[in-house]
């Protein structure tokens, strides 16, 4: 890999790349000759890397998982448009990573109790699936980030900030923790979902089977979800509320589907703006009174707004920006 393809890497992961080169870097990631290039760096530094691997790692496995998830991911989301893989950049920065973790070191965030983490990101208007070393799923939703430790010592832990569903590979010898803000859950191996967003005011968790516990770093707090079972915590009240759900409501998002039941309007837009990548203004206060009950799949946005404005009394507009990098916006007003 020349140096000027790991100096735009490096770049990419300050976030300082310029978009001629972030554009060059996606042409050159989909051809023939890229796919060379990364199994070629793989291959070149995967013996100095697995030196210091822990004795008990399965290393071929490893390197088979990372190369798998590579060419799986690779191309499935990038469209043709030059201009449209940048929504994307963040979605294959896993893929990228990987490389960059070779030739890039000072790419790698090392935590205070030495393991190394690793962070993949989707934008918003995206989604994306992970497959972690020790062969754990996880699906990640709009605008999300996961970082986890590839060091696979005595210990498995990942950070989200974001939505993602984990289905865990059970271990009884090493639990998975996922931090979330203030909140650990602690898994053996399940199926959950963690709603963590930097912005919201409530940390959900759901349980669609298995057993996770949730614990606080700092207060005291101690609850053992149950299947079907969803825990809103409140960040600033520093409580937690137990409620029983329809837990494929709240997991529907992995599988390309919005599901609304009688939701009231703040949420409608909340998820319709990560989910679209889109921004919504609301003119008026008396929208936020209106109810939706509708499933999103695949249908384009201005679709989506016309059913609301056929079940809601309200009036939705789409505005078309001159400017096509810049993403759409919607107004909703009352009838």
């Amino acid at each position: 890999m020349s140096q000027l393809k790991i100096e735009v890497i490096r770049k990419f992961f300050i976030k300082s790349e310029g978009n001629d080169d972030l554009k060059k870097l996606f042409l050159w990631f989909n051809s023939e000759k890229g796919h060379k290039e990364i199994s070629n760096e793989l291959e070149q530094h995967w013996k100095s890397f697995e030196s210091g691997l822990p004795g008990n790692i399965d290393s071929a496995k490893m390197l088979r998982v990372i190369k798998d998830g590579i060419w799986r991911n690779k191309s499935t989301n990038i469209k043709n448009n030059v201009i449209r893989l940048f929504p994307y950049a963040a979605a294959v920065a896993l893929i990228i990573g990987f490389v960059a973790i070779f030739s890039v070191r000072n790419n790698l965030t090392k935590a205070s109790d030495d393991y190394l983490y690793a962070s993949v990101i989707t934008g918003n208007g995206q989604r994306s699936k992970v497959v972690l070393p020790d062969s754990s799923i996880v699906w990640l939703n709009s605008g999300t980030t996961l970082s986890y430790n590839y060091s696979l010592g005595d210990k498995r832990s990942v950070k989200l900030s974001g939505q993602a569903f984990f289905q865990i590979a059970r271990d009884e010898d090493r639990p998975l923790v996922v931090q979330c803000g203030e909140i650990m859950v602690k898994v053996l191996g399940t199926r959950f979902d963690v709603s963590a967003y930097p912005d919201d005011e409530i940390i959900n968790v759901v349980l669609e089977s298995g057993s996770v516990e949730l614990d606080h770093n700092r207060y005291s707090l101690n609850y053992r979800l149950k299947p079907g079972e969803k825990a809103d915590y409140d960040v600033k009240g520093r409580n937690i509320n137990i409620l029983d759900v329809d837990v494929h409501k709240f997991t529907s998002w992995k599988d390309g589907k919005l599901i609304f039941r009688n939701d009231p309007m703040d949420y409608v837009i909340e998820k319709l703006e990560r989910w679209y990548n889109i921004d919504i203004e609301v003119k008026d206060k008396e929208v936020y009174s209106s109810i939706f009950t509708g499933t999103v799949a695949n249908e384009a946005y201005p679709q989506i707004f016309k059913l609301i404005g056929y079940s809601c009394p309200v009036h939705c507009e789409i505005v078309h920006n001159a400017n096509h990098e810049e993403i759409p916006k919607i107004i909703i007003s009352k009838k």
